[in-house]
C-alpha cells in the first residue's frame, strides 16, 4: 500500500538524521496542493524540544532524487508529497494488480451473523446483520483471511415452544405432527405473535410453552421431531431471503448445534469454581473492579446512567433451562474444539453489547477462548423511517425484511419502467440490493440512521444504484470501443482518478481497523464521482490521438475493476446494463 511506503521512507530518512522512527502518512486534505502529507514533525518537535520545521527539511533533504515522489516541507511543519508522473503510471499498475495488504494470511476468522429465530418472521435488524456481517465476510476474504461464515440461528429456545403451544390450545398439534395437516411458514408466521402476546397474558399458558420448550430440548418425543420439522421448513425460507440478497453461509449451524456441549461447558465452569448459585440460577461473577456499566438507553434523547458492578452472566435457569448465554458459551467452546480460529467476531443488535461483553469474560476466565484469540462483536445501531420513527407498513404493522425487500424491488421496477429501461426481475432485485446495502452501510454501523426510499434508489448521488449507475456505463464505453492496447502511460487528466481508486484501495485495510465499512462506501463513491468529472470533460471513443484514446480507454478498465471489487464487498453486484 502506497501509504505504508512512503511511511517507510520517512523512517528511512529519520533513521538516517538519527531520528525516532515513527512518521505516519495520510491522505491530503488539499489535493491541489499535494496528494499525501505527514503532519508528524510536530510530534517529533515535542518529544524531542526541537524546531518542527528544522525536523522536516532535514527530512526531506533526504529524499530529494527519488523517482516516484515528491518530497517538500512547508510551514509550519508538514511534509506535503505529490506523484511524479512515473508514480502515477506505477501506482495505476499496482491498481490493475489489485495489490492489497494480505494482513489475514495464515490467520482463521470465525463471522457469526444474521441469528434469525426459526419460527418467526424476519425483521429490519436481521437485515443489518446480514448486510454488515456479508460485507466484512468477503472483506477478510480480500485482506487474506482463512473464513468461516456461521448463519447462527435461534433454533433451541422459547419460540419454538410457543409455536406448539399455540397450535396444542387451537387443537391442531395432533393433525400436523401426524402430517394430516400440511406445516407451512405461514402455519409459524400466525402461530408465534398470537402465542407471543398470550404469552403475556396468560401465566397457564406461558407454563405450558416453556415445558414443551424443555420436552424438545431433552429430545422427548413427538415434540422433538416435530421441533426438526419447525427448524427445516424455517430454514428453507430463510434461504430464500438469503439468495435474493447475495448472502451466503458456511455453516447453518444453531443454538441446537451447542446444545450437546452445553454439560461439557457447564463442567468446566463448576471445575474451576467459577459459578455460584443465585435464586436457583447457575451464574458467573463476569465484573471487573472499578468499572462503570452503561445502561443501555431507551430513547437517544436519555441521559447516560450507568451501573457498577456489570451483572453477573446468567448460566442456567432455576428450572434448569438453558438460557442464551449458555448457548453462546457453549457455541464458543465448540467452535474452538472443531475450526480453532484465530478471532471470533459476532455482529448483532447494539443493546446486546453487554450480552457478548458478559459471555467474552466468563469464556476467558474458564479458558474456553485461548488468552490469545481475540473475540469481537459489532453492534449495529437501528433503521428508522425518514420520520425518525420505526418503519411501518401502509397498514400500520412493523415493518418486516420480506416487506422492506418487496417494498424497495417493486419502487426499482418503477424507475426502470420511467427511464425506459428493459429489465427483468434479476435486475431490479440488483438495483433493490444496491440501495439496500449501500445505506445499510455507509454511516457508521453503531449509529441508527433512517430510511427514505426515494434518495436510496437515486440513480445519482452517494447511493448503491449510482455506483452500478457507473460500472455500467463505462461497460457500455468499453463495448463500444473494442479492443486496444493498454496504456499506461497515463495523462495529467487521469491523475485525479487513480489517486481515487487508490483511496478506494487503501480504504480496505481502514475499515478492517475501524470495524465498519462506511470507509468502502464513501471511497466508492468519491472514484466514481471523480470518473464522472474526468468523462464530462474528456473525449474518450471520438479521441483521435491513438495513444491518448488507449490511455483513457485504459483508465476506463481501471476504474471498472476497481468499482466492480469495491462494490463486490458490499455485496453488491454490478449489472451488465442500467
Amino acid at each position: 500500500m502506497i501509504r505504508k511506503l512512503l511511511e517507510q521512507k520517512l523512517n528511512n530518512a529519520a533513521k538516517t538524521e538519527n531520528l525516532p522512527q515513527s512518521f505516519s502518512v495520510s491522505f491530503s486534505g488539499i489535493p491541489a496542493m499535494c496528494d499525501f502529507q505527514s503532519n508528524s514533525c510536530f510530534v517529533l518537535a515535542k518529544q524531542l524540544h526541537a524546531n518542527p520545521l528544522d525536523i522536516a527539511q532535514k527530512i526531506v533533504a533526504n529524499l530529494q532524487n527519488d523517482e516516484d515522489f515528491v518530497f517538500e516541507a512547508v510551514r509550519p511543519a508538514f511534509i506535503n508529497i505529490k506523484l511524479t508522473d512515473k508514480g502515477i503510471n506505477k501506482l495505476a499498475q499496482d491498481i490493475k494488480l489489485d495489490k492489497v495488504g494480505r494482513i489475514g494470511d495464515g490467520k482463521r476468522i470465525y463471522l457469526d451473523y444474521g441469528g434469525p429465530n426459526c419460527g418467526k418472521a424476519m425483521h429490519i435488524g436481521h437485515m443489518r446483520s446480514f448486510n454488515i456481517g456479508e460485507a466484512f465476510k468477503r472483506l477478510y476474504k480480500k485482506l487474506g483471511y482463512d473464513v468461516i461464515s456461521d448463519i447462527f440461528l435461534g433454533d433451541w429456545g422459547m419460540p419454538m415452544g410457543l409455536i406448539m403451544a399455540m397450535l396444542e390450545k387451537e387443537g391442531t398439534l395432533d393433525d400436523y405432527i401426524a402430517g394430516k395437516l400440511p406445516l407451512t411458514l405461514d402455519v409459524m408466521n400466525v402461530a408465534y405473535p398470537k402465542a407471543s402476546k398470550l404469552k403475556s397474558e396468560d401465566e397457564k399458558f406461558k407454563a405450558r410453552a416453556e415445558e414443551i420448550t424443555l420436552l424438545f430440548q431433552h429430545k422427548t418425543q413427538p415434540y422433538f421431531d416435530f421441533w426438526k420439522r419447525l427448524r427445516n421448513t424455517s430454514v428453507s425460507a430463510i434461504k430464500q431471503v438469503c439468495k435474493m440478497l447475495n448472502i451466503s453461509f458456511d455453516l447453518w449451524n444453531g443454538e441446537s448445534t451447542a446444545n450437546e456441549y452445553i454439560p461439557e461447558v457447564l463442567k468446566i465452569f463448576r471445575e474451576k469454581n467459577l459459578v455460584r448459585q443465585s435464586q436457583g440460577a447457575l451464574v458467573v461473577d463476569v465484573a471487573q473492579e472499578g468499572e462503570q456499566i452503561p445502561i443501555p438507553k431507551k430513547s437517544p434523547d436519555e441521559v447516560q446512567r450507568y451501573e457498577n458492578p456489570m451483572p453477573p452472566l446468567i448460566l442456567q435457569k432455576s428450572n434448569g433451562g438453558d438460557m442464551y448465554a449458555t448457548s453462546d458459551v457453549a457455541t464458543i467452546y465448540l467452535r474452538n474444539k472443531l475450526y480453532h480460529p484465530d478471532a471470533i467476531h459476532y455482529f448483532s443488535d447494539a443493546r446486546q453489547n453487554q450480552h457478548f461483553t458478559q459471555v467474552f469474560r466468563a469464556c476467558k476466565m474458564a479458558g474456553i477462548s485461548p488468552e490469545n484469540q481475540q473475540l469481537w462483536h459489532t453492534g449495529f445501531g437501528t433503521v428508522n423511517g425518514k420520520d425518525g420513527k420505526a418503519l411501518k407498513t401502509r397498514d400500520g404493522n412493523n415493518m418486516q425484511l420480506l416487506d422492506l425487500m418487496n417494498m424497495l424491488y417493486s419502487k426499482a421496477e418503477e424507475k426502470l419502467i420511467a427511464n425506459g429501461t428493459e429489465y427483468d426481475e434479476n435486475l431490479k432485485r440488483q438495483i433493490g440490493n444496491a440501495a439496500l446495502k449501500f445505506v445499510d452501510l455507509s454511516s457508521n454501523v453503531e449509529k441508527d440512521y433512517n430510511f427514505d426510499i426515494d434518495r436510496v434508489l437515486a440513480f445519482e448521488g452517494k447511493t448503491g444504484p449510482y455506483i452500478q449507475y457507473t460500472a455500467c456505463r463505462i461497460k457500455s464505453i468499453l463495448n463500444k470501443a473494442g479492443e486496444f492496447e493498454e496504456n499506461f502511460n497515463l495523462l495529467p487528466e487521469h491523475r485525479k482518478v487513480i489517486l481515487a481508486l487508490n483511496k478506494l484501495q487503501s480504504s480496505y485495510a481502514l475499515s478492517f481497523e475501524e470495524k465498519s465499512l462506511n470507509s468502502i462506501c464513501t471511497s466508492l463513491y468519491e472514484a466514481a464521482s471523480e470518473f464522472a468529472s474526468f468523462y464530462n470533460t474528456c473525449h474518450v471513443l471520438s479521441e483521435p490521438d491513438l495513444q491518448k484514446r488507449s490511455a483513457h480507454l485504459t483508465l476506463l478498465k481501471l476504474t471498472l475493476d476497481a468499482l466492480t471489487r469495491g462494490a463486490d464487498i458490499l455485496g453488491i453486484e454490478i449489472p451488465q446494463k442500467m
